[in-house]
């Protein structure tokens, strides 16, 4: 925070864009799941956020880190990072164990949040194996 305790405009940016990604996820969620119970209806607005998270934040990380670095970015996302990097410098620069656990949240955690809204919409059989749902 600056002095007087406000936000920069990149972490006032970055608050604004995971805000966005909340209310799409939520409302995509929300939306798939009409004419379900209050539960899947809040798994689809969670899944649907996560997803969005993965994708859309994570993913531009990985790409940026794997062709330079997120300091020299003038891409608007990077600003998001750079305020990570304020506190942990290996988000500014490509860290091996950084990006290959991000790549990992990226391909694994983002398609499973897919294939769990498929399986919740859809009503498939394995849906309750994938979320360990006992019910």
């Amino acid at each position: 925070m600056h002095a007087g305790g406000e936000l920069g405009a990149a972490a006032g940016g970055s608050l604004l864009l995971c805000a966005s990604l909340l209310a799409v996820g939520c409302a995509l969620g929300l939306r798939l799941g009409q004419g379900r119970g209050a539960v899947d209806r809040g798994l689809l607005a969670w899944l649907c956020f996560n997803a969005l998270v993965h994708f859309a934040l994570e993913g531009p990380y990985v790409y940026l880190s794997m062709v330079g670095n997120i300091t020299d970015s003038d891409a608007l996302i990077a600003s998001l990072w750079k305020e990570y990097g304020k506190a942990d410098a290996r988000w500014l620069y490509f860290d091996p164990t950084i990006v290959s656990v991000e790549i990992l949240t990226v391909v694994l955690g983002g398609s499973l949040a897919l294939v769990l809204v498929y399986a919740i919409v859809k009503e498939k059989h394995y849906r309750d194996r994938v979320t360990w749902d006992e019910q």
